[in-house]
């Protein structure tokens, strides 16, 4: 026996379904934009993380092999490499960004020093973990650039 069900709304009303609709837009609109600023911090971060290590690979290979190299930072094409004494290319990495600035060339002589220098991170991607990497003539630090200079990231 099927029993009628008096005065039962079946479905939603279109301004039900509007307002959920708008609600959840709103939703994405946040989350698509916290993802994207995620994705460019990343970015930013992961090409610092390959200077770096690019920088103790040179040094490492300065001192092994007992020649010296430089560091090369282009930013137009967005490649850092680590050349030898006639220039050639030893080394390069493809970075994501081209927002770095270096304020001197980079040596890195047969001993394994290196000549001082700042990489800077110079775009507008904000809260990074670090935007800099200070190199000094017997260490490579990634740190933070406080408007006072790249401070080692505590």
């Amino acid at each position: 026996m099927a029993r009628k069900i008096k005065n039962c709304r079946r479905g939603f009303s279109l301004l039900e379904l509007l307002i959920v609709i708008s609600i959840m837009s709103i939703m994405a609109y946040i989350g698509v934009k916290y993802i994207i600023s995620a994705m460019e911090k990343s970015k930013v971060e992961e090409d610092l993380k390959k200077m770096y290590g690019l920088l103790q690979e040179a040094r490492i290979k300065a001192f092994t092999q007992k020649e010296d190299f430089t560091f090369s930072l282009n930013v137009a094409s967005k490649e850092a490499c680590i050349l030898d004494k006639n220039n050639n290319k030893v080394k390069c990495i493809t970075l994501n960004k081209s927002d770095y600035s270096v304020n001197k060339t980079i040596r890195i002589d047969k001993r394994g020093t290196f000549t001082g220098a700042t990489i800077d991170y110079t775009g507008t991607v904000s809260n990074l973990s670090y935007n800099c990497i200070k190199v000094s003539n017997l260490r490579v630090i990634l740190g933070v650039d406080n408007g006072s200079g790249c401070k080692a990231k505590e």
